[in-house]
């Protein structure tokens, strides 16, 4: 019986795999709506932006990730040139920078077992969808003129598997494109927080 079961358990799996790769287990994405929306608009650009060295290191829950800092690192540098906070922006080693922008994004899941809850939904063949959430936490430090400033920010993201219904009043999208809306969203209202404590004063 033990041998059954664990020969009908991987054919379980292998069936949930398979539905996920085939597209037949739809999967929808929903930004939170708790962090409000900045728009490089509403940052007040200094009158002599400085160029920047910038660190950036993605970590899922406290641990880093590197893979996924390299595939971010262009995103995460795409929103601070659209910040036009700043002038040249370094992304190497750079001892000689006058500032440095240290950003550092963790992954940490708020919904408690989520690859069971996923799992059971491909058990069902969608039939009975499920809702995962993954909240980010984003730090942000900037260093300059012996000065250190930081601040913290709070995102959310909802994803669903299969049958369940969205979130309500928020449009649904592909989980690619709600993820770099919510990279967009953490670095600027970062940069927005941290030009409010008067970081960039004097640039």
């Amino acid at each position: 019986m033990e041998i059954v079961f664990l020969r009908a358990s991987r054919a379980a799996a292998f069936a949930c795999l398979c539905l996920l790769l085939t597209g037949c287990l739809s999967m929808k994405s929903y930004v939170d709506t708790a962090l409000p929306v900045v728009s490089k608009g509403e940052l007040v650009r200094p009158a002599n932006p400085q160029p920047a060295q910038v660190l950036f290191e993605f970590r899922t829950k406290g641990n880093a990730n590197a893979k996924a800092t390299d595939q971010l690192r262009g995103r995460v540098l795409a929103s601070i040139v659209e910040s036009q906070m700043f002038g040249t922006l370094n992304a190497a080693p750079d001892g000689d920078s006058p500032a440095v922008l240290k950003v550092v994004i963790d992954n940490v899941p708020i919904t408690d077992n989520a690859a069971a809850k996923g799992f059971g939904t491909g058990l069902t063949f969608g039939l009975a969808g499920s809702i995962v959430t993954d909240g980010y936490v984003c730090e942000a430090t900037y260093q300059r003129a012996g000065k250190t400033t930081s601040t913290t920010v709070k995102h959310a993201l909802h994803t669903t598997i299969g049958n369940h219904s969205g979130v309500k009043g928020v449009p649904a999208m592909q989980t690619q494109d709600a993820l770099n809306q919510v990279i967009d969203q953490l670095v600027l209202n970062a940069l927005k927080n941290l030009d409010a404590q008067s970081a960039f004063a004097g640039e």
